[in-house]
């Protein structure tokens, strides 16, 4: 990760403590943006019990999926976005918990990241979507 440089100022809210970096320098490099990733699996079919904390899992993973298949991995993330369906403080724990569970972003150096409720997603059963951008060097 020599080719990122996480920046936590100290007059700014102690983001580290609620799993995001305030900043991240990349050197040059590759870019990789992952699409909205969702909850289902490779035939569009919602895994489990389509419940937020099953679908948050899954779109994780499917992250992973997409940056391994780039070449990357979550440390390479600097950017992740979260698109949820009805936030509450009770998705948001959940989804903490999803994202300590899958152990797909370096908890020590976070991505940025910037988590957003919505209304409705492309579908109706869907919850949360999960978009990321990475750098790789070169």
């Amino acid at each position: 990760m020599d080719h990122l440089t996480h920046i936590n100022p100290p007059t700014l809210s102690d983001s580290l403590a609620v799993g995001y970096s305030q900043v991240i320098v990349a050197k040059l490099g590759r870019l990789v943006f992952v699409a909205g990733q969702v909850g289902w699996d490779e035939n569009s079919e919602m895994v489990g019990d389509a419940s937020f904390p099953a679908q948050a899992r899954k779109a994780i993973d499917n992250v992973r999926v997409a940056l391994n298949e780039a070449g990357a991995t979550g440390d390479d993330v600097t950017h992740v976005k979260y698109f949820v369906v009805g936030l509450t403080e009770d998705r948001v724990g959940e989804l903490i918990e999803a994202l300590g569970e899958t152990k797909v972003f370096n908890h020590e150096r976070p991505p940025t990241g910037t988590l957003i409720g919505v209304e409705k997603l492309a579908r109706d059963a869907l919850l949360i979507e999960i978009e990321v951008i990475a750098v790789i060097p070169d």
